[in-house]
């Protein structure tokens, strides 16, 4: 089993309005995958409350059977279309990979 970890860190210049909706919009198109997504096993996301400075806004956990699977779902053309519009609202994202 692989689980893949995303972090994304949203634009300052996002207002907060703005920055709500952003992370109410990748949440609901990363959760819509996995019906569509045969080697996303699971996909959960987390909005982030922590209002530090260090902390991340939202997070991405998805479970696949293989590495393979994990190349698989990260070109699927559904998943991107989701990193399109995730790009276009995000600074900075960190990502871990690791078999369990």
């Amino acid at each position: 089993m692989i689980k893949h970890i995303v972090a994304f860190r949203l634009k300052k210049e996002l207002d907060t309005a703005e920055k709500a909706a952003a992370m109410d919009q990748i949440k609901v198109r990363l959760e819509a995958l996995p019906p569509v997504i045969d080697e996303l096993l699971t996909a959960e996301v987390g909005l982030n409350f922590n209002p530090a400075e260090a902390a991340f806004d939202v997070v991405l956990t998805t479970t696949h059977d293989s590495v393979e699977a994990l190349g698989i779902y990260a070109g699927h053309p559904d998943h991107q279309a989701v990193v399109a519009y995730i790009l276009t609202v995000i600074s900075d994202r960190v990502v871990v990979d690791y078999e369990v």
